[in-house]
Order: structure tokens, then sequence, then C-alpha cells
């Protein structure tokens, strides 16, 4: 197989390495750009390679653009503050811990009068934390040259007793800051966006050292990347790309007193796009080619659009579920929704009506392959089989959460069902946190999910039937 330029493989896996502009490398302090690609040599395919290729290379024009951007002082500032910082970590220690310690008043006030210190103090406390400091001080009042790793401990030393020091030094420490105190996990999905697009705004802005001149150089950044993505994606896009930007500037300022007012720039209103549903005859070509003898969609591809479709469910949803929230062999077969959601509206239980007996073979085989899957991947491939199949050019999976909702409207059912079913927010909805984490017992018996299985037949009529003509796949169903 070619692979790509610059694509080498190591270990066992691929990775991308190029070497810095030369006019770059002073700044950088590296000659190499390394990017693991996160492919395995036994396992790539060259679609794959070429994929992760091009994302290498937007992270190297990227990196690029925010050296060249970027104050290098801010750079050497940033990586030592970064150092510090897991040196701390690796201690169980934090920023300005021992800015403040509890005294005792009496022994302060004998301190003073007989002018000798009689209990700890705050270097004190530092000093037994980190005793290297106490050489590299020493070092340092010699004039000798420090070290890399002695840099880090006097800073990792200075940031407890010091509460400037303890502050972040740069905009990337800010962010880093605010990751911790979201709780912003690099390996979720979320997570990796929220990462995402800060790299995309710090590489447009620049990486500074914090000064009273910051905000202006945060402020130009802002209308940089405002510049920069119009064009590329919607208003309500480039709200959401920037709002934790912004979070995480306005807790710096209000945590460090930085008296900074951060607001979002002018972004001109776009047109959301259109979300059609699928008529009802191309909802009915879909099952066929679902659930019909010819097998025209691979189960795998079928059992994602079967829930897409009866349960609102997004593809990312899908790929989340944990064995325990699978109950196919329950007395009212459901999905129980209840990892990582969007909004906390899209916990929910789905009623099973359709297509039972396939999910049941191939459920496992779907999650496994969207968890194989690249971000965007599944539901591009998910669009391609709907278009193939109902010849309509503008459908995708997103839309059958949409087409949920006119095949409820049209069966009459209440607004009440709708929302708890495809988790959308109603002020009357209460989907109990206890419904949530019974057993697959309880579920069955609860009246709520009685009702709401129910109302998902009639949802679905029109489909169910389909399924229950299917001489070759028919799944039997009662109302509960």
């Amino acid at each position: 197989m070619r692979l790509p330029k610059y694509v080498r493989e190591k270990s066992g896996t691929y990775h991308y390495q190029r070497d810095y502009p030369t006019n770059l490398r002073h700044l950088c302090a590296k000659k190499t750009f390394t990017y693991p690609l996160k492919l395995s040599v036994n396992n790539a395919t060259e679609i794959k390679l070429n994929k992760k290729a091009i994302e290498a290379v937007e992270a190297f024009e990227r990196q690029k653009l925010l050296i060249s951007n970027s104050d290098p002082d801010a750079l050497s500032t940033t990586d030592l503050d970064k150092a510090a910082a897991d040196f701390l970590r690796k201690r169980q220690l934090r920023p300005s811990q021992f800015v403040r310690v509890a005294l005792d008043s009496e022994k302060q006030m004998q301190e003073q009068q007989e002018k000798r210190q009689l209990q700890p103090h705050n270097t004190d406390h530092a000093d037994w934390a980190i005793p290297e400091f106490e050489e590299v001080q020493m070092k340092h009042q010699q004039g000798e040259t420090l070290t890399a790793q002695e840099r880090v401990i006097g800073h990792a030393y200075m940031k407890l007793i010091n509460k400037e020091s303890a502050k972040p030094q740069t905009l990337g420490g800010l962010w880093r800051e605010y990751k911790d105190h979201r709780g912003i996990d690099p390996n979720t999905r979320a997570g990796k966006k929220a990462e995402r697009y800060w790299e995309r705004w710090i590489s447009l802005t620049g990486d500074i050292t914090i000064s009273p001149n910051a905000i202006a150089h945060i402020n130009e950044g802002m209308d940089a990347y405002v510049l920069e993505r119009e064009v590329k994606v919607t208003s309500q896009s480039l709200k959401r790309e920037l709002s934790d930007v912004a979070a995480c500037l306005r807790y710096a300022s209000k945590r460090h007193r930085f008296g900074w007012h951060i607001e979002l720039p002018f972004i001109k209103e776009t047109k959301p796009k259109i979300r059609h549903p699928l008529e009802r005859h191309e909802q009915l070509e879909l099952v066929k080619a679902i659930l019909g003898t010819n097998n025209s969609i691979k189960p795998k591809y079928g059992s994602a659009l079967l829930l897409c479709l009866q349960g609102g469910m997004m593809v990312s949803e899908i790929e989340r579920l944990r064995p325990e929230d699978i109950n196919l062999y329950a007395d009212i077969p459901y999905i129980r929704i209840s990892n990582e959601t969007k909004t906390q509206e899209r916990k929910r239980i789905v009623p099973i009506v359709l297509g039972l007996e396939l999910l049941r073979a191939h459920l496992d085989e779907t999650i496994k392959w969207l968890r194989g899957s690249t971000e965007s991947t599944p539901s591009a491939t998910l669009k391609k089989i709907m278009r193939r199949v109902t010849n309509n050019q503008t459908t995708s999976a997103h839309c059958l959460r949409h087409t949920f909702r006119i095949n409820a409207q049209d069966a009459g059912v209440d607004v009440l069902s709708i929302a708890s079913i495809a988790g959308w927010s109603d002020a009357n909805r209460r989907m109990s946190d206890h419904l949530l984490n019974y057993g697959s017992a309880g579920v069955s018996q609860s009246n709520i999910v009685k009702k709401l299985y129910g109302d998902s037949v009639k949802i679905h009529k029109h489909l169910i039937e389909i399924e229950m003509t299917n001489k070759s796949n028919v799944v039997s169903f009662r109302s509960k």
C-alpha cells in the first residue's frame, strides 16, 4: 500500500512526521512535527490513511500558524507553566496551595514579641513538599545556569506560595485551567470538539503572555476567527464553536480578577438548514430494504437506521450504548439512553416495536462498527444508503428524528409521549431518574413505559404492518 506523503510506520502504527520550516525552528525549539494517526499497520486501509493524513496536514498548518503568530516568550512560558503544573499534579499538590496557611494567632503574637518563628509558615510547607528547591535556590544565588528540570522545580515552588505565580501565565494556560474546572475529558466526543475549537481559535489568535493589553489581543482573535469561519459554517455553528472559548476567558477573568469584558463579535445570522422528514412512501421503501428478504441494506446499518427512526436516536447515542442499556428480551423491549447526552432531556427510555429480531441479532455489531469508525463516517454511510434506497438526495440519518415527530403527530399521539420517546424538552415531562435506573423487570411494569410502548405502536403502525407481512422476518408484538 502506497503511504501518503510524510506518513511513516513506527512501532506498529502510522505517524505523520514533517520538519518545520527553517524560519520557524528557532521559535518552536524542535525540528520535527509529529502527529500520531492512531492506525495500526495491520488494520489500516488506504482510505483511512488518507483521511487521517488530511487531519495531520491541518494540524501541522495550525501549529505553524500558532508558532508564527505567537509571542516567542509565550511559547517558552507555556511549556514551563505546563511542566510545573504537571510536576505539582504528580505530587498531589495544587497551585496557590500554600499562599495562605492556618496560623495560631496567639503564637503569632508570641513570635512578634520574641522575634523568632514558632510555627510553620507557608514557605516551610512548600519546602517540605518540594525539598529539591533548596538546592535549586542555592545554585541560582551562586549565578549558576539552571537546567530545564531545575527551572520547572523553581516555577512549581513559586506556584505553591505566590498568588501571581499560581495564575496561568499565557492564554494556553487559561485553557488548561478551564478544562480542569469543567472536567472536560479530551477522550470524549464533546471533549475532542472543545479541544479542536480552542486549538483553531488560538492558532488564529496567537498565544501570548497575559498582560494589561491581553484583552485587545483576545478581541482581535475573536474577530479573526469569525472572519475565517463565517464563510464555511452557519451562524449557529460559529456561536457553538466559540462558546467554550468565551466561557474559558470569562472564567479566567472572574477567577483571577483580570477585569475583561468578553463578548462574541457580531455574527451575521444565517438561515438554519431545513431538515426534511421522509415522506411516507420513502419510509416504506427504507423499512422494506432493511427488513426485506433481499437484504439490500446490511443488518449493522439497518439496525442503526431503525433506532434513529423509532426512537429519534442520534448515531452518537447508539455508539455510547452499554450492555446494561439494551433490554431487548424484556416483557416490553426497550433501550435506555442514560449515558452522555447532548442535554439532560435526551435521557430517556425508547420502546422497541419495529425490527426487534434484527436488533437482537445485530445491534452489538452496529455498536462495534460505530466505535471503530471516525466521527463523521457513520453519518455519511447512513446518508448514502438512505439516498440510494429512497432516491431522495436531500435526506440524512438526522432527518429520521424529524420523521419520528411527523409520524407521531399524524398518529395523534400526545406531545408528552413524543417528547419522552425522542428526548425533546417539555414542561410536563418528568422522566424519573429512578425509572432510568430500574432493572428491566421494573421498567417493563412501569405504567409510564407501558403507555410509551402503546403510543410507539400507534406511531409506527404503517411500518409494523410491512414487517408483519414479511414472512421471513416476522416479529410478533402485543399491546402492553
